[in-house]
């Protein structure tokens, strides 16, 4: 490069020699008075200053070479510290990153881990009393993470820290424990412990469900639909706009084993209309869900030999933590006894639907869970469960449902200003109202929750009764205050076919209000 810069020099200096020369020849070759000897003598001077002009170009350009020659070799030694640190570096640079959790992955995208948690803190009050003290506790707190490696595989574990799978205090359990393989965004395949999905509503996320606690369709004990289970699932979304999972599960619940032979196999297939016809804004959401099992022996029911079905209401004031019939007190509002486990087939056929446009969403269910089998005494029973629920939820500052709208189910809501004192951020407000429907009148059941005929040998208790259908009305108001936090207060409604009796207090009707502060990331 600096002989490159000699030449330049060169060419400009004698260059300039021959313009000056040229500038002092005469325009006219006819003058013929000119004066030779002045013309040698201004031609002599002129190029006198063209060799001083050269002499001190040569300096500067030495001068100049001096200092490439020094940026040449600065340039090569770094490049030489560079090699030897890549050479002695190992691995790749890891990116950290806040998006539904924290987030860490190397530049390649070859491996990434998330790491999530949720806090639930809820109060409830309950009328009648007597039923449930009004209380202050933790519904759910978790912290898990997801483990993403070569791109196709994920394992995810996550605990519970609040309650065990039968609502026990202080015991950790686990949630989520399996293997994913996604190379296939059509197929992917699932091993371990996992929501094993049936219907929208309890297949969604308990961080984004639109009230406080699920319907009474839906919110029903692990007899009619565990939440987890262990086993397998191929699921995925080979169109656009549709999303299918079919698992094969025990069927036993959340940390437990197979107690049958028999698997419980559930599948649910759904699409939203609106992708296909591109609606903007809009969701038209249509699914099926069904599934096939045996009923696992129940060993809370009288001599551990049957088992037995239980409900709740949405308030979660009466619970299904113990279902025992002699000198305990029963608390569900529907239960029964006389299935004699091996010999209960049971089935379930779910249809779901969603349809929201911008800020407005309208939501319903309906599930039919048929028992085939027979009593204690060996007589055959065909019995069926039907429960719905409708909602309708509007978003009042805006925002809109389609975006939180993923593989079949809604998701986080995003405030278009999250909250924040003494700026224009106020959040995202959600108006909520339910009506839901259990109703099991085909089981005709005894005050103590014996099958008609079944000769189950429990005895009525004057302090526990049971009835066969419930109703409720639910009432929700939601701020969220940013994607991770919200605030919910719920007001439930429930009424009973027939009047209940919990801890010797007899009611047909059970309120509540319910609170909830949650943090989730």
């Amino acid at each position: 490069m600096h002989v490159q810069l000699l030449k330049y020099a060169e060419f400009i200096s004698i260059s300039a020699g021959i313009a000056l020369i040229a500038t002092l020849c005469p325009i006219s070759a006819g003058a013929e008075e000119a004066n030779l000897e002045q013309r040698i003598k201004q031609l002599e001077s002129a190029l006198l200053a063209t060799q001083q002009q050269r002499v001190e170009q040569d300096k500067q350009i030495e001068l100049l070479t001096k200092e490439l020659v020094g940026i040449e070799g600065q340039i090569s030694q770094s490049k030489i510290v560079k090699s030897e640190e890549k050479s002695n570096a190992k691995g790749k640079p890891v990116i950290a990153s806040v998006k539904d959790g924290l987030v860490f992955s190397d530049e390649t995208g070859d491996w990434s881990m998330q790491l999530n948690g949720r806090i639930q803190a809820d109060y409830r009050s309950i009328n009648p009393n007597e039923w449930k003290n009004d209380t202050f506790d933790i519904r759910r707190a978790r912290l898990g993470g997801t483990f993403t490696f070569l791109k196709d595989f994920a394992v995810r574990v996550e605990a519970e820290y609040a309650n065990t799978n039968d609502g026990s205090k202080g015991t950790t359990a686990l949630t989520y424990g399996y293997l994913d393989w996604k190379h296939f965004a059509g197929a992917k395949l699932r091993i371990g412990q996992f929501k094993s999905v049936f219907g929208l509503e309890r297949g969604e996320s308990t961080n984004f469900t639109d009230f406080q606690e699920l319907s009474l369709a839906t919110a029903t004990g692990p007899s009619f639909n565990s939440t987890y289970d262990r086993g397998v699932m191929l699921f995925g979304s080979p169109l656009k706009g549709t999303y299918y999972n079919l698992s094969y599960v025990n069927g036993s619940g959340q940390n437990n084993d197979a107690m049958m032979n028999g698997k419980d196999v559930v599948g649910r297939v759904a699409m939203n209309v609106a992708e296909f016809t591109n609606w903007q804004d809009t969701v038209v959401h249509i699914g099926v869900s069904g599934s096939q099992n045996t009923v696992q022996k129940s060993s809370a029911a009288v001599g551990g030999n049957d088992s037995a079905l239980s409900a709740y209401t949405e308030a979660n004031g009466i619970t299904s933590n113990s279902i025992k019939y002699t000198n305990t007190t029963a608390t569900t509002f529907f239960s029964t006894l006389g299935f004699t486990g091996t010999n209960v087939d049971k089935s379930r056929v779910g249809l779901e639907t969603a349809i929201a446009y911008g800020p407005l969403k309208l939501q319903g269910e309906y599930i039919n869970t048929n028992f085939d089998g027979r009593t204690s005494l060996g007589q055959d029973f065909n019995k069926d469960i039907n429960a719905w629920y409708a909602s309708a939820t509007w978003l009042l500052t805006g925002e809109s449902y389609a975006n939180a709208y993923k593989d079949a189910m809604f998701g986080r809501i995003s405030p278009k200003h999250n909250f924040s004192l003494g700026k224009d951020g106020y959040g995202a407000i959600e108006l909520g109202l339910r009506y839901s429907s259990f109703d099991a009148s085909d089981f005709k059941l005894s005050a103590n929750g014996c099958v008609e005929g079944s000769g189950c040998l429990a005895q009525p208790s004057s302090s526990t009764s049971v009835t066969n259908q419930a109703n409720t009305w639910t009432g929700g108001a939601k701020w969220i205050l940013n994607p991770n936090t919200r605030i919910l207060l719920n007001y439930v409604h429930t009424s009973f076919d027939t009047p209940i009796i919990i801890n010797s207090k007899s009611s047909d009707k059970e309120d509540a209000i319910t609170m909830r502060a949650q943090y989730d990331f």
